[in-house]
């Protein structure tokens, strides 16, 4: 199982599409796909479910927050499989080669859950310190651990676009991690930024992993690439001034760029769909779109294989 997360420091990159059509896609090919919602925003959540359906059937129950709510509390009456959901709409697109797509969803009073786990990393001393350093950041890691999700090829995780402490137990959790871009200067001067927390909090966490007892593998998440969204076309090319920006971050050294870019369209990026089923497996969407997106998850699949990916899909 590869656990890939969707990671940018800046909102409005099209993270949530990317997840939504990616993981959509994946499932159609027959992988068996979990996506996550970390982000308060919830819009990934939405991309599967209307809001009433939400309020009703998942919000008191089967979100993210009660799972982090009772490690809070002290509680462990839920367990992370507990809270898995498989929307019906757009399994009835994808369920022809096998594939499944779930879903853990995210909750709005997420948003105030990391000054709720701040505290849990306060100690005394250095020891301690490392101890409760691991047993935060390794939070998600521990649950994903459970036997239920060695059914899963491929687990996404839509990040919210802040480093915080929720952000970091889904870097310790993932064996990858997927940068959307925009090719504009805000997205593309914080990749390096992003990297460089990546990898001090690897730093800092193998570190503390000498001291705290216990049996957990160093955390080692390697970058899947950057891939540019919201792209402007001309003439079924970037932009002049949009390649410029997508050269610029390729010449950065040590960065992998994925050659597929994926174009703005308003309804592709326009939020959460009614139809409870992303574009990438509606059917009737523009060849152009359709393509790009196919496109990313072959490649995505391939960049994944390149370091030990998936078995699975057909």
């Amino acid at each position: 199982m590869k656990v890939v997360s969707v990671i940018n420091f800046k909102g409005g990159v099209g993270k949530t599409t990317v997840t939504a059509n990616l993981g959509a896609e994946l499932a159609r090919r027959g992988y068996r796909v979990l996506l996550i919602d970390l982000d308060p925003q919830a819009s990934l959540t939405f991309s599967f479910y209307r809001p009433k359906e939400w309020l009703d059937g998942l919000a008191d129950e089967k979100t993210i927050m009660r799972w982090f709510g009772e490690f809070v509390a002290g509680q462990g009456e839920t367990v992370l499989t507990d809270l898995i959901t498989t929307p019906p709409m757009v399994n009835a697109k994808v369920g022809g080669r096998g594939g499944r797509l779930d879903l853990i969803a995210s909750h709005l009073g997420l948003v105030n859950i990391d000054l709720a786990l701040a505290p849990e990393l306060v100690a005394m001393t250095p020891v301690q310190s490392s101890e409760k350093f691991v047993k935060v950041y390794s939070r998600l890691l521990d649950g994903l651990a459970a036997d239920a999700f060695d059914t899963y090829d491929i687990v996404l995780i839509d990040c919210p676009p802040n480093f915080n402490i929720v952000t970091k137990a889904a870097m310790i959790a993932s064996t990858h991690y997927l940068v959307p871009a925009r090719a504009d200067d805000l997205s593309t001067l914080g990749i390096q930024y992003l990297r460089k927390g990546i990898s001090d909090l690897v730093g800092d966490y193998n570190e503390s992993l000498t001291v705290s007892p216990g049996d957990r593998a160093k955390a080692e998440p390697v970058m899947a690439g950057v891939v540019f969204t919201m792209v402007e076309v001309r003439n079924g090319r970037p932009t002049r001034i949009n390649q410029d920006f997508i050269h610029r971050v390729r010449s950065q050294p040590g960065l992998c760029v994925l050659d597929t870019t994926i174009r703005h369209n308003q309804r592709l990026h326009a939020g959460a769909t009614t139809s409870g089923v992303p574009l990438a497996v509606t059917g009737g969407v523009p060849t152009d779109i359709a393509a790009e997106l196919a496109a990313l998850a072959t490649e995505f699949l391939q960049t994944l294989e390149m370091t030990g990916g998936p078995a699975g899909g057909r």
